[in-house]
């Protein structure tokens, strides 16, 4: 993760009141730059053309250009000091020397194609996957790949006729990762910028060209100091993504070329020809879980260890919402991240008083403590870390300034209210619930709790209080001669004679996720649905040994989510991970949200599906940009699993009712092919966690929405929000 920016000066810059200007838009452009890249902060590079001797240029027609970077030390031995400069080759025909481009680069290269009889390859570059190249060194900065790939396209571009532009544009498409980037190409009298982003717009770029004369690019806004000169955040615009730009800065025309999307072809295969059998869903969930675990892979491996240097603290964290999403990336995490090393799961929570004392029953929370009370005992030999980062609203209020220049040029209530959810995550600083708070609080947490912020139902009371009871089912439906129905509200399957429930399978495992839930652990009460997974829980517990003593809880009286208390009394800490795994673009591209639910109704799969692909497009303008903006303050780097291009290639590729089955309840038939992978991994009662978009389920837009608007109600996602000059008291 690096910040980049440039700011150019063109011939028609005529106001010779904004020199100055420059020289105050170059300082503060590094300083913002500097907290996104801390290893080395404030590179610069100062650019002007070589005119030549015989050519009288006023002073005022001259242009000039800085570029800017900071550097986020991710890979390789030692970090890399940008603006890199390096030399490309002189043309072919012999009139030009060769000259030194410069390179702004902010992103990782995971894969890539290399140029058949190219020379960019590097030591152990030798994993390949279908016709891109794993980039794996251990000793080299993907930085310098990037500029093999450049120089390699230049001189291809020289030696075919192929123009500079089209040879640029070629090989960032060969490129796969996060990333956006400033490269400046001289000529003998002049030079040529290209700028651009990944093709879904993972990294932020904002271009800004309110002041004549002038174009500034940023990796984040700045706002305005002396009104009337700077120009304030709201000028700024995200650069789309997938394109590749050319600024002349002689003439200030600009040029764009679309990047062709590179496509591994080994990743889609459609798994079966009738799509909507179950054979089929096993196999595509299949697929999908080792294309995800590919994708967890390239980004947890060799991650750089933390400030510390020590394995006692994390370098991989992931922004755990205890949803499937989240969960489902902690699991995989756990395959590559270092044995020896902790992994934290980072869970934001905030609260309407400024005494961290209060307890926190956030939805978000209480899912995060029961996901975490399974997959620490899934995997008993992992040293999990659950970070509570619980925030009173009067921080918000003293952050809310500079989240909002954080933010822009977004400026909505929705979109501060995630990117403060986003921002204190990636801060990362919190409590470390150890397993007695966890033991404690998982006992007052059901999954009606979970997924609605609600007490149990009546029809959800029912299998818990069997169980308690040691009552089975009283057979309502069907005679005692066939073989009745589930027992469950609105389903059709046979139940089994010999379920506890007198249940199906699928309402079976249903029911017994509540007593889970307060059991703290797999409960396992049906022999007829459970033989395979209670030998599979045997041999974890066996694993475990004496760390499984909550097998001796008893039922709750109450069944309130208020019983979730979490003791307030430990000491802050800040996680250390440079790596934040978050889980954008499951909802998007596998249906996650309830909105879709609606949409589907309304219209059925081919109206849902219309929706999934508007939702996916407008990514990079509406979460993208603005999450890494939030995550980068804090010297750490955001990456994304779900929006690997391997992954996204093979969803797109598949057909809609394999992704999901919305004629299923909810927190079943959302993301269903997710959820089928998450039973293959091993959690089961995660496997059933309905969706709350991160504003709800942290519960920022209830404390945010109540100050700015008197209540939630009052308040509309799309309204704009404006800092207050004072600070608005805190509500209790």
């Amino acid at each position: 993760m690096c910040g980049i920016g440039l700011l150019a000066s063109f011939p028609t810059f005529e106001n010779s009141q904004n020199q100055g200007l420059h020289g105050d838009f170059n300082h503060r452009l590094s300083q913002s730059l500097a907290r996104r890249g801390p290893d080395v902060p404030f590179g610069q590079l100062n650019f002007t053309p070589a005119y030549a001797s015989n050519v009288e240029v006023a002073p005022e027609k001259r242009w000039s250009l800085t570029l800017h970077a900071s550097v986020l030390h991710m890979r390789g031995e030692r970090p890399v000091g940008q603006p890199l400069s390096f030399p490309i080759p002189a043309s072919s025909n012999g009139d030009e020397k060769a000259l030194n481009c410069a390179l702004c680069w902010n992103g990782e290269c995971y894969t890539y194609k290399k140029i058949v009889g190219g020379a960019s390859e590097f030591k152990n570059d030798r994993s390949r996957h279908g016709d891109m190249v794993e980039f794996i060194s251990t000793t080299t900065s993907d930085t310098m790949l990037i500029t093999e790939l450049i120089r390699e396209a230049i001189a291809t571009s020289q030696n075919s006729g192929l123009g500079e532009h089209e040879a640029i544009s070629e090989a960032m498409s060969r490129i796969h990762g996060e990333f956006s980037f400033i490269l400046l190409v001289p000529s003998a009298f002049s030079a040529c910028i290209y700028y651009g982003r990944d093709f879904l717009g993972r990294r932020s770029l904002l271009v800004n060209k309110s002041l004549r004369g002038v174009v500034a690019l940023s990796s984040v806004a700045m706002g305005t100091l002396d009104k009337g000169h700077i120009p304030n955040s709201s000028n700024w615009e995200e650069i789309p993504p997938g394109i590749v730009y050319r600024l002349d800065p002689c003439t200030g025309i600009e040029t764009s070329l679309l990047v062709a999307r590179v496509v591994n072809m080994d990743v889609l295969a459609i798994p079966h020809d009738s799509a909507l059998q179950t054979s089929g869903i096993e196999v595509a969930a299949e697929i999908l879980r080792n294309l995800l675990d590919r994708a967890v892979k390239r980004r947890v491996m060799r991650a750089p260890l933390p400030k510390s240097q020590s394995t006692s603290d994390a370098s991989v964290a992931v922004l755990f919402s205890g949803g499937i999403d989240s969960v489902v990336l902690a699991a995989l995490c756990n395959r590559h991240v270092p044995s020896e090393q902790p992994i934290d799961l980072i869970n934001v929570s905030f609260h309407t008083d400024s005494d961290l004392g209060r307890k926190t029953t956030s939805p978000d929370r209480l899912a995060a403590i029961l996901s975490f009370s399974e997959i620490s005992e899934r995997f008993p030999e992992r040293r999990w870390r659950l970070i509570a980062v619980d925030v009173p609203y009067l921080e918000v209020l003293e952050q809310e300034s500079h989240i909002l220049q954080l933010i822009a040029p977004l400026d909505s209530t929705m979109d501060f209210n995630i990117a403060t959810a986003f921002w204190f995550a990636g801060r990362g600083e919190g409590r470390v619930l150890d397993m007695n708070e966890i033991d404690e609080a998982s006992k007052g947490i059901d999954d009606k709790a979970v997924a609605c912020n609600e007490t149990v139902s009546t029809r959800q009371q029912e299998p818990l209080l069997r169980f308690s009871t040691g009552h089975t089912a009283n057979v309502s439906k069907g005679s005692s001669k066939t073989l009745p129905s589930c027992i469950s509200d609105n389903c059709t399957r046979l139940a089994s004679q010999s379920c506890v429930f007198q249940a199906c399978k699928v309402c079976c495992g249903k029911f017994q996720g509540p007593v889970s839930s307060y059991l703290g652990r797999r409960a396992m009460l049906c022999t007829a649905h459970n033989q395979i997974d209670d030998q599979q829980t045997k041999n974890i517990k066996s694993n475990a040994g004496a760390k499984n003593t909550t097998a001796e809880r008893q039922l709750p009286s109450s069944f309130s989510a208020s019983n979730a208390q979490v003791s307030n009394t430990h000491k802050i800490i800040t996680s250390q991970a440079k790596i934040l795994l978050s889980g954008v673009g499951a909802d998007e591209q596998m249906a996650g949200y309830g909105r879709h639910r609606t949409t589907y109704q309304r219209g059925g799969y081919e109206a849902l599906r219309m929706e999934l692909q508007m939702e996916f497009n407008r990514l990079w303008t509406r979460n993208l940009g603005r999450d890494d903006r939030c995550l980068s303050d804090h010297g750490k780097e955001g990456r994304y699993p779900y929006l690997d291009e391997d992954v996204v290639a093979y969803l797109d590729a598949l057909p809609l009712e394999l992704k999901c089955d919305m004629t299923r309840p909810l927190g079943e038939g959302d993301k269903l092919l997710l959820r089928k992978v998450a039973q293959m991994i091993g959690v089961m009662e995660c496997s059933v966690l309905q969706k709350r978009a991160i504003q709800f389920g942290s519960r920022i837009a209830k404390v945010s929405d109540r100050s700015r608007f008197g209540s939630g109600r009052q308040a509309a996602g799309h309204k704009k929000i404006v800092a207050d000059k004072a600070p608005r008291k805190s509500i209790g």
